[in-house]
């Protein structure tokens, strides 16, 4: 598309067939029937705020085994996570976009309704092909197949549901709630909880450290009380049921277009 249009934005089996054939004929070799080795599939989101809000608040689900990979110069506009398989990015659309394109960038996104929002793009690059084909290798050919479109879409948003937002904890209304202790509490679960721990989980991890103190230095009532304290401190706080990062909704919208035309 880069090719073809100068910029990767949106995308029209229109213009990827005109492409391909363009190319085949200076070739003047048939590439609809080439394997192949690699490609490229995603969506662009328009979200509330800055990409990088959104980037660097989404982690790996510990049983996905992804590997994070990101470089200080993006300074979180760009991160992607990958196995043997695949490399999952997450990145400013908008920025690369102004970074890379060569078209009236101002007149496109006005004609497509994306001027003056923030964009952020979720993608897969398949280094298997053949694993989203039963094993069976990937021809050009195949990506004109709406089947096809359809499968690898269903597996866009399977790839983003190994990854986990930050959770939410709701700030307390009452500053009651708010001490030190409470804030330090809040900070804790939700470093942990985005790693996949549960609010029981933090609480079982800290009575084992209160436990590990000599009998010595803290008696058994003093970490009876201890205990206790953390017990209320953990009951005071709040997490949402749903993560303000999480772009599942966002997603699925985008990839159930009735004439789904973008990518």
């Amino acid at each position: 598309m880069y090719f073809w249009q100068g910029h990767n934005i949106t995308f029209s089996k229109d213009g990827f067939f005109e492409a391909i054939n363009f190319i085949g004929d200076a070739l003047n070799v048939n590439i609809w029937g080439f394997v192949i080795d690699a490609f490229e599939y995603g969506k662009v989101l328009p979200v509330e705020q800055k990409p990088k809000d959104f980037i660097l608040r989404h982690s790996a689900l510990p049983s996905s085994k992804l590997v994070l990979n990101e470089k200080p110069r993006d300074k979180g506009k760009f991160r992607w996570w990958e196995d043997k398989n695949a490399s999952l990015k997450m990145y400013d659309a908008g920025a690369n976009f102004n970074a890379k394109a060569k078209v009236d960038k101002k007149v496109l996104l006005e004609k497509l309704g994306y001027s003056g929002k923030q964009l952020l793009k979720w993608e897969a690059h398949y280094k298997k092909p053949s694993v989203l084909n039963k094993g069976e290798p990937l021809i050009v050919a195949d990506l004109m197949n709406p089947e096809w479109e359809r499968k690898v879409s269903k597996d866009l948003y399977h790839q983003y549901k190994r990854l986990i937002p930050m959770a939410t904890i709701i700030t307390p209304n009452n500053k009651s709630f708010l001490s030190t202790s409470d804030i330090v509490m809040q900070e804790l679960l939700q470093l942990n909880q985005n790693e996949g721990k549960s609010l029981n989980e933090v609480k079982k991890m800290l009575y084992a450290r209160i436990n590990s103190i000599s009998d010595e230095i803290l008696s058994k009532a003093d970490k009876d009380a201890r205990k206790r304290q953390i017990k209320a401190i953990l009951g005071r706080v709040q997490v949402s049921p749903q993560s303000q990062w999480d772009l599942s909704e966002k997603l699925s919208a985008v990839l159930n277009e009735i004439e789904p035309t973008e990518a």
